[in-house]
């Protein structure tokens, strides 16, 4: 007679690891292959800009810049991270709006006619950050935090009159589209905290 399994598997976690919150064993994903010739949108190659933002204000802020430039000219989409793909009937008005967009400072980071070249995944992650100590709740130690998994897009803005002093969030722009579930150690005097 057999003997029964000396663990219970779930997935590629045990009940042990599921218990002890251990990860188990990796998983390789899946590849899927896509021919050459694919190339989605090529029909705005030439007459679309992708326009990397600075910064999470200028982000939000991007028809009321792109109006300013160009009033009532241009569609917006979101491509992830910082950046938005802006199209436009035409390649002269797209060229156009890419050279006025280099006199405005502190708005784009970059500005790029799209002519089908790759550009790579980012995305905003939002991040809420919970056990820390509330007499280390401060934003220092918060974008400390953040930085350990991505760039800070966005700070928190906790005050002393805040009535839930448990957790923050925190906005970082990260390269993949995994999920960011990290314990991390914060280490104050002589003392460690599991967050």
């Amino acid at each position: 007679m057999d003997k029964p399994p000396t663990s219970f598997f779930n997935g590629n976690r045990s009940f042990s690891d599921t218990l002890l919150g251990r990860q188990g064993v990796l998983k390789v994903g899946k590849t899927v292959a896509v021919d050459d010739h694919v190339n989605a949108l090529s029909g705005l190659h030439g007459r679309a800009l992708v326009a990397r933002m600075i910064d999470l204000d200028a982000l939000k802020s991007i028809y009321i810049l792109l109006n300013d430039l160009c009033p009532g000219k241009g569609k917006v989409q979101y491509i992830g991270g910082l950046s938005v793909l802006i199209t436009f009937d035409d390649n002269k008005m797209a060229t156009v709006v890419r050279d006025v967009t280099r006199e405005v400072l502190g708005r784009f980071s970059s500005v790029d006619l799209w002519e089908g070249q790759i550009f790579g995944f980012e995305r905003l992650a939002w991040i809420k950050i919970v056990g820390v100590p509330f007499h280390l709740l401060s934003s220092q130690v918060i974008n400390a935090i953040g930085s350990s998994v991505g760039k800070v897009v966005h700070t928190p803005n906790k005050s002393d009159d805040d009535d839930d002093l448990s957790y923050d969030y925190i906005g970082v722009l990260v390269g993949d589209g995994k999920r960011i579930d990290e314990e991390i150690t914060v280490a104050w005097s002589d003392k460690k905290f599991n967050v």
